[in-house]
């Protein structure tokens, strides 16, 4: 990675004006994955003393700074408080400890990244992203959107539901990408099944989540159908880490499995 110039914002208008200035300006984040893809940027604006770095909370929901990092949004007793920890979880699935001392929360988010444990472990709940100049979107909304978004990531808002969740990431050693990443929610009595890593990035499965949903009192077998169902409507691909093929048959074993876990 190659740089003509370090800018710390002293403001998010300040942030704002400069990221305008010129298309190769970008926001740096942690710098994890900027660093890693190698190209060369006019300015690196950096965000770390607005203040974006916090988590709070409202009656309603969970407000998270996107200058948050992974560590610290994994140990938030206020993330662990939400849906059986199943947001947490997935967190602490990113690489080790040191990588998640540096990421952050917003970059892993507005990187859009295919193989994002964050981004999956978050799209089963209702989450929305704010924006400076004044935006907001719904995460799903946001991962369908094709461009650029010309904006910054001030938080996120995790609502809070009575709720389960369940995470998997299959891998084949601990610090590696996932081969597929499956999330299982069962929020105010309703299912949502995300499947990520395909190797695109993560997505609902909604015809499948609408199939389970139709069911007043699922079975195994109902579980195992909405699990086909999601493996027909989403798209899975080939990669050197996996067959399009191992990565069906994975899904539909770990789809099944955590919709049988949240439903108990």
């Amino acid at each position: 990675m190659r740089a003509n110039e370090y800018y710390r914002a002293s403001s998010l208008e300040d942030a704002y004006s400069k990221l305008q200035e010129d298309p190769k300006n970008v926001l740096l984040a942690g710098g994890l994955w900027i660093k890693k893809m190698g190209q060369s940027y006019n300015a690196l604006i950096d965000l770390s003393t607005l203040g974006l770095n916090k988590i709070s909370e409202t009656k309603e929901e969970v407000i998270v700074g996107s200058m948050v990092t992974e560590r610290d949004f994994e140990n938030s007793p206020l993330i662990k408080s939400l849906y059986g920890d199943a947001i947490s979880f997935a967190t602490r699935e990113v690489m080790g400890v040191n990588f998640r001392n540096l990421a952050t929360i917003g970059g892993s988010i507005m990187g859009r990244y295919p193989f994002s444990d964050v981004i999956t472990g978050l799209l089963p709940y209702d989450v929305t992203l704010h924006f400076y100049p004044e935006q907001e979107m719904k995460l799903e909304e946001f991962l369908l959107f094709r461009g650029k978004i010309n904006a910054i990531l001030v938080d996120i808002r995790i609502k809070k539901h009575v709720g389960k969740g369940f995470f998997k990431k299959v891998k084949t050693t601990a610090l590696d990408f996932p081969i597929v990443n499956i999330a299982v929610s069962e929020v105010n009595d309703k299912y949502t099944i995300v499947v990520g890593a395909r190797p695109m990035v993560a997505a609902i499965a909604h015809k499948a989540s609408d199939y389970i949903n139709s069911i007043s009192s699922p079975s195994r077998d109902d579980f195992v159908k909405a699990a086909e169902i999601a493996t027909e409507e989403l798209q899975f691909l080939d990669n050197k880490d996996a067959s399009k093929e191992y990565r069906i048959d994975l899904a539909r074993v770990y789809i099944r499995r955590g919709l049988e876990e949240v439903s108990k």
